[in-house]
């Protein structure tokens, strides 16, 4: 089993990476969609985000100052490690791959979906791997967003100056997203407290 204090930067980590990647796709689809977007939105987006991030690095800096050093990885989180990046090297190779062949199909409003699916496939393994289950639901979400925009909203449909098929699924993951990143912290910080000798 991982060390506590490894297991809380890891958590707080993720939930930054998870944030982080979501605002980015949030405000890409804010700017996109263009002047429909009442002028508070992309602030509001930028401000939760930094909001975010602010609290994990405090939890990682509290789990830092936590007593004895991070220790060096066992040979089981070594195992979890090889596991984690063979699951990211595939994952990376099919996005390459399925954008190629809907670029050469010039059918590049699939791209943003297929993109999505393979990022939450990709999330299945890793609850397993790093003993997260709500990777699990985080994953799955991410599957049903990105298989039912295409089958529920007509094709050539816009959302302001661009396309739904590329802002429906961006906006629904980010929000999976961010409510995974919120349930990370929570643990991240509770566990931290624990370990400082604080009662949650």
């Amino acid at each position: 089993m991982r060390s506590s204090k490894r297991r809380i930067i890891g958590l707080a980590g993720a939930a930054i990476w998870l944030v982080s990647m979501s605002a980015a796709f949030t405000i890409i689809s804010i700017v996109m969609i263009g002047a429909s977007v009442p002028r508070w939105v992309l602030p509001g987006v930028v401000i939760a985000a930094a909001v975010y991030i602010a609290i994990g690095v405090r939890v990682i800096r509290g789990a830092l100052r936590l007593p004895g050093a991070v220790p060096p990885r066992s040979a089981e989180e070594r195992v979890m490690m090889r596991r984690f990046i063979r699951v990211v090297i595939v994952e990376v190779i099919a996005i390459m791959a399925g954008n190629t062949v809907f670029a050469v199909m010039q059918r590049l409003e699939f791209i943003v979906p297929l993109d999505l699916l393979i990022v939450g496939v990709h999330f299945l393994p890793l609850a397993a791997i790093f003993q997260a289950p709500r990777y699990y639901a985080l994953g799955g979400l991410f599957c049903v967003v990105s298989v039912l925009t295409p089958l529920l909203i007509p094709a050539g449909t816009h959302v302001g100056d661009t396309g739904a098929w590329y802002v429906v699924p961006s906006f629904g993951c980010a929000v999976v997203a961010s409510v995974t990143a919120a349930f990370n912290l929570r643990e991240a910080w509770w566990s931290a407290r624990s370990a400082s000798g604080d009662r949650p």
